[in-house]
C-alpha cells in the first residue's frame, strides 16, 4: 500500500512539473522587458565598500527621477560580493543591488530598465509620470513600496494609474511585483489591491500563494528583499508569470507573440521604402483604392503567420504532446460522460473518460466512429460529439460557455461588447461592411441583422444607397452564431439561409471617408449606425470576411438550385452508393 501511495505521488509531481515546464517555455518565449522602480539603488562595488565600512549608503548621484543616474560608469568588478542581507543595514535602508538584478534579468533573456527616483527631488508628479511611462511598455513591473522615505503614496498612485491604462488597453497582460525591504503584511497587500481597483482592475487572491492575486490579464504579488535576493528575483517572477499562462491556448498565444517579437525586425525589413512608389501607384490606379491598403495589412499579417510557422509554435504548443500534458495535469477535473448507441440491435452505453480521450487524441475519429485503440472502435454519431466538450470542461454549463467563447473568437473579427480591443484613441469608428452585425429594438423586441452587401460596393460612396441584410433570430437552438449584447449576455442567433428573411436599409456615407461610418452612442462606450429614415442600429461587431463570404455563398447556392437535369441513377451512382454484382 505504501509503495502505491509513493508511486502515485511521484506521478503527480512529474505531471505537475511537466505542465509547469510547458508553460515556462511559453513564458520565456514571450517575456522581453521589465522595469525596476526603486529610490535606493546600489552597485555591487558600493555594497562591498559599505560592507568594509560597516554601513550602506545609497549612490550619491544626480538622478532626475527618471533613472538618469550615471550607472553605466565602468568599475572594476569585485571577485566576491556579499549579498545585501549579509551587510549591516540601517532600519529604514532597503537598498537595491542594481548590477545583480540587471545581470539576473539578462541571464533570463529579459531586457531590464531602471527608474530611480531621487529622494532629494520634491516633484512627486514627475516621479509618478516617469515611472508610469516606463511601466506601461514593460511586461514585468517591479516597484518598491516606499518610493520616498516612509511613504507608499507614490507607489499606490503608480499602481492606480497603471491599472487605468491597462483597462483602457482592453486588459493588457502584465505582472506587477512590489519588491520591498518592509515586512509584508495583509494591510500592505490590501492597499496594493485597492489601488488597482481604483484604476478599474479587480483581482482575486490565489489559493496557496501568500500575497498573490490575479485576474485574466494581471498578476500582482509582493516579495521581501531579504527573502528573495536580487539574483533570485527574475526567475521567481518568470515562474510567477506562468499563472497567466495556465492553459493550453494561453501558452500557445504567448509563444506565438514571442515568435513575432523575435522576428519583428526581420519582418520590418521586408517592408522597406523601395515599395513606397509601387504601393502608391497601385493605390492610385485601383478602384476601389482602399483594397490596396487592406492588401498591405494582409501581407503584414502573413509575415506574422510566417514567423509563427518558422518557430514551429503550433507544433510545440498545440499538438499531441502538449495536449497529453494538459490532460495529465487536468485529469482530476475531467468529468465522465456517456451516451447510448445501438450495437447489433442492442442499446450500449459508450463512456468518455480520461483513457478514452487519450486514445482518441492518439488515433482520431472518422465520420461515424471514435478510434480509441487498435481493437477499440466505438460508434460516435455527430449529435453525440458534444459529450467530448462536456468531459473536458467538467460540466455542461462550462462546456456551453467554452464553446460559445470559441465560436465568437472564430466568427468575429471585432466585437462591440466582447474582448476585442476596439481603438487606441477616441477617433476610431466602425464602418459598415460585409459581415457587420447590427441590432434594433430592446431585449423583448430585438431584431438582428447581418450585412451581406459586398465590401467593394461600400467604398467611394457619393450618396445614400441601399444595403442588403440577412435577418437572424435569437433562439437557444438551432443557432449558428453567438454574439455578446450590451449587457455582456451571450445571445445565440440563427441566420436561416434556406428560408431567409432579407431586408434593405438606406445609409448615407461620411463625406470625408466616403464610407458609411458609425457614431458614438450616448453612453460613449458603444456605437450606432443611423439609417436615413431615422432608425438607429446598435453595432454588435464584424464577422470575419471569409465567414461572411461563406454565408453569402451558402445563401446564393440555395437560391441557385435547379430542378432535375440529370439521371437520378447517375446522381446516386456518383455518391458510390451502388454495389454492382452484389
Amino acid at each position: 500500500m505504501q509503495a502505491e501511495i509513493l508511486e502515485g505521488t511521484v506521478e503527480t509531481v512529474d505531471t505537475n512539473q511537466a505542465w509547469l515546464a510547458h508553460r515556462l517555455e511559453a513564458v520565456r518565449k514571450f517575456l522581453k522587458s521589465a522595469v525596476v522602480i526603486d529610490n535606493e539603488p546600489l552597485l555591487r562595488e558600493t555594497v562591498e565598500a559599505a560592507a568594509n565600512e560597516g554601513a550602506i549608503k545609497p549612490l550619491e548621484d544626480s538622478d532626475d527621477g527618471m533613472g538618469g543616474a550615471h550607472l553605466s560608469v565602468v568599475l572594476k568588478s569585485p571577485t566576491s560580493v556579499p549579498e545585501l542581507s549579509e551587510v549591516s543595514v540601517g532600519v529604514d535602508d532597503h537598498p537595491l543591488d542594481v548590477r545583480a538584478i540587471s545581470d539576473a534579468f539578462v541571464d533570463a533573456g529579459i531586457a531590464c530598465a531602471f527608474v530611480l527616483p531621487d529622494n532629494k527631488v520634491s516633484d512627486d508628479d514627475s516621479k509618478v509620470n516617469r515611472a508610469l511611462a516606463a511601466a506601461k511598455i514593460s511586461d514585468i513591473v517591479v516597484i518598491d513600496w516606499y518610493l520616498k522615505p516612509k511613504s507608499a503614496s507614490l507607489t499606490l498612485k503608480v499602481l492606480e494609474l497603471l491599472a487605468k491604462s491597462d483597462v483602457d488597453e482592453s486588459g493588457r497582460m502584465r505582472l506587477i511585483c512590489v519588491y520591498t525591504g518592509q515586512t509584508i503584511t495583509d494591510d500592505i497587500f490590501s492597499d496594493m489591491k485597492r489601488a488597482l481597483i481604483a484604476g478599474g482592475v479587480s483581482l482575486s487572491d490565489m489559493g496557496g500563494k501568500k500575497f498573490y492575486a490575479k485576474n485574466g490579464h494581471c498578476l500582482i504579488m509582493a516579495l521581501n528583499k531579504a527573502e528573495v535576493s536580487s539574483m533570485q528575483l527574475p526567475s521567481t517572477l518568470v515562474e510567477a508569470f506562468t499563472h497567466l499562462a495556465d492553459g493550453l491556448i494561453p501558452a500557445f498565444s504567448l509563444a506565438a507573440v514571442g515568435a513575432i517579437r523575435k522576428n519583428i525586425h526581420h519582418m520590418v525589413t521586408r517592408f522597406d521604402r523601395n515599395l513606397d512608389s509601387s504601393y502608391i501607384a497601385n493605390r492610385l490606379i485601383t478602384n476601389p483604392p482602399g483594397d490596396v491598403a487592406e492588401l498591405m495589412r494582409e501581407l503584414l499579417v502573413a509575415e506574422c503567420d510566417n514567423a509563427i510557422g518558422l518557430e514551429a509554435v503550433a507544433d510545440e504548443f498545440l499538438d499531441i504532446p502538449a495536449i497529453e500534458k494538459w490532460l495529465d495535469f487536468n485529469k482530476d477535473s475531467l468529468c465522465v460522460t456517456e451516451y447510448e448507441t445501438k450495437k447489433q440491435g442492442a442499446n450500449v452505453k459508450v463512456k468518455i473518460d480520461f483513457e478514452t480521450l487519450l486514445g482518441v487524441l492518439r488515433n482520431g475519429v472518422n465520420d461515424k466512429e471514435m478510434i480509441v485503440g487498435d481493437k477499440d472502435v466505438r460508434d460516435f454519431p455527430e449529435y453525440r460529439r458534444n459529450k467530448v466538450t462536456e468531459a473536458l470542461a467538467g460540466s455542461v454549463a462550462k462546456a456551453m460557455s467554452a464553446e460559445n467563447d470559441f465560436s465568437r473568437l472564430v466568427a468575429f473579427r471585432r466585437e462591440a461588447f466582447g474582448s476585442t480591443k476596439l481603438s487606441a484613441n477616441d477617433g476610431w469608428l466602425p464602418s459598415l461592411t460585409t459581415g457587420t452585425v447590427l441590432k434594433i429594438g430592446g431585449d423583448k423586441d430585438a431584431r438582428f441583422f447581418m450585412c451581406l452587401t459586398p465590401a467593394c460596393d461600400m467604398l467611394r460612396l457619393k450618396e445614400p444607397r441601399n444595403f442588403v441584410f440577412l435577418e437572424g433570430v435569437a433562439q437557444p437552438k438551432p443557432y449558428n452564431f453567438v454574439v455578446k449584447d450590451s449587457g455582456g449576455e451571450a445571445i445565440s442567433l440563427f441566420f436561416d439561409k434556406k428560408s431567409p428573411s432579407i431586408s434593405t436599409f438606406v445609409f448615407a456615407p461620411d463625406e470625408s471617408t466616403q464610407r458609411v461610418r458609425a457614431s458614438k452612442a450616448e453612453d460613449k462606450q458603444s456605437f450606432k449606425f443611423c439609417e436615413t429614415g431615422g432608425v438607429e442600429f446598435l453595432w454588435l461587431g464584424e464577422i470575419r470576411y471569409g465567414r461572411a463570404a461563406s454565408e453569402m455563398s451558402s445563401l446564393a447556392s440555395n437560391w441557385m438550385r435547379i430542378g432535375i437535369l440529370d439521371s437520378e441513377y447517375l446522381r446516386i451512382s456518383a455518391k458510390g452508393h451502388f454495389k454492382f454484382g452484389v
